[in-house]
């Protein structure tokens, strides 16, 4: 399935399944696929371009991937990252990072959830709101994450060449809003 043939929500999970597996680029260019070693000191936010050329993406990447999709197509949706607040200075660059990206979509007068880079929960899921939607996946990172608060933000774009931690910082910014 090509990008241009897309009209529905299951188009656009089966379009990911098709061409986007979980994975990431480095600062040196590296194509990083099941392991995370360095993650924090070398990730660097891919253009959607290159992600679709090499066929991977970090969650901040497939969300703002299937974002772009939906745009197109015409389906309201919204980004949102899940994780435990980490400081604009948070300077632990060993430690495993605890951020997830999601996108909710709006259609027909219901809320759902797409999922594909969680490959533990991929799908297409429906909630009674927006809220319920949010609260439901936060709950899920609470308890994957040893109980640990996780926190969601809404977040409106995602600049290509960025750390993870300028990211987190981006999204730091939007929580003081």
């Amino acid at each position: 399935m090509k990008i241009k043939e897309i009209k529905t929500p299951e188009d656009v999970l089966c379009f990911m399944n098709e061409n986007i597996n979980y994975g990431w680029i480095d600062m040196f260019g590296n194509v990083h696929q099941h392991e995370m070693k360095n993650f924090r000191a070398t990730y660097r936010i891919a253009p959607l371009e290159q992600c679709l050329k090499l066929g991977i993406g970090t969650c901040i990447e497939q969300v703002y991937l299937m974002h772009t999709i939906f745009c197109k197509i015409d389906i309201q949706n919204k980004m949102y990252c899940c994780r435990i607040y980490e400081p604009d200075n948070y300077g632990n660059l060993e430690e495993e990072e605890h951020m997830h990206c999601f996108l909710l979509y709006y259609h027909q007068g219901k809320v759902y959830h797409i999922e594909h880079p969680n490959v533990h929960r991929m799908g297409i899921f429906e909630y009674d709101s927006e809220t319920a939607a949010i609260n439901f996946i936060e709950q899920y990172y609470i308890e994957l994450r040893g109980g640990k608060q996780s926190p969601t933000t809404e977040f409106y774009s995602v600049e290509s060449g960025f750390s993870f931690q300028q990211f987190n910082n981006y999204i730091n910014f939007l929580d003081r809003q």
